[in-house]
């Protein structure tokens, strides 16, 4: 987990809250990488600030978007675990 330093709050408890969250989700292993980070948002018309999860589960890595603040995620903004296929990176920057 990174965090990141300058925005005038300690986001670690988001980060660490949201992390949990994934892992839980995606039944990941102690040893799988999780990172999570609060983006600005950088396209009109979509929020200001989006929540960025990127993981590995075992070899592969996983991303997906909530566009919601790190503060407002909850376990219902993440994705279903079925959809995990479909969250595999293929290192298209357009993903989810």
């Amino acid at each position: 987990m990174f965090r990141r330093f300058g925005s005038g709050r300690d986001r670690l408890e988001d980060l660490e809250r949201v992390e949990v969250l994934a892992r839980d989700r995606f039944r990941l292993d102690a040893d799988d990488l999780v990172l999570v980070s609060e983006d600005q948002g950088t396209r009109p018309g979509y929020p200001p600030l989006e929540t960025n999860v990127i993981f590995w589960r075992g070899a592969e890595r996983y991303r997906f978007r909530i566009f919601s603040p790190l503060a407002e995620v909850g376990a219902a903004d993440l994705p279903v675990a079925w959809l995990l296929p479909a969250l595999k990176d293929d290192g298209d920057g357009e993903c989810c």
